[in-house]
């Protein structure tokens, strides 16, 4: 048998790997006094958490606060976006528009951009305080698998 060198795929169509490290949550549940419900997420939301994942993220189902319908004008006493990204040792959060997760936490100063889907609804991305430009490292690195993506080809025989 002839010994074959490993061969190096420089197609254009290869995945990149470019979040490898980056563990980014989302809301999978709202919590609060007494009740919890699982978050209703679109279809465009959930393809934007694969495009993530598939580029290597690591994504964590997190509870995220309900805001009280009642009286929402109520203040926070605490930063659910510090929180979470502390808790879980996280580089970002995501959400969508429709969804109220995490919105109400993001005060002046945090870090957050957002990105249109399909539907007409809005990619959020949110960081802790300290991020810095990582969220928009982030939406980069996003904007350019979405771009990449259309590269793709959708079957074998393209």
């Amino acid at each position: 048998m002839a010994e074959v060198p490993p061969v190096m795929n420089n197609s254009p169509f290869t995945r990149t790997q470019v979040l490898v490290g980056w563990r980014i949550g989302f809301a999978n549940r709202y919590v609060g006094p007494g009740a919890s419900e699982v978050v209703d997420h679109s279809p465009a939301f959930l393809q934007a958490l694969d495009t993530l994942r598939s580029a290597g993220a690591q994504l964590v189902a997190l509870d995220a606060l309900r805001v009280d319908r009642a009286n929402p004008f109520v203040a926070y006493t605490r930063n659910e976006i510090d929180e979470r990204v502390g808790e879980q040792s996280l580089d970002a959060l995501v959400s969508e528009s429709k969804s109220a997760a995490f919105h109400g936490a993001c005060a002046s100063g945090y870090p957050g951009a957002c990105e249109l889907l399909e539907d007409g609804t809005k990619l959020w991305f949110y960081g802790a305080r300290w991020a810095g430009d990582r969220i928009l490292v982030l939406v980069r690195f996003y904007r350019r698998l979405l771009k990449d993506s259309l590269r793709m080809p959708t079957s074998s025989s393209e």
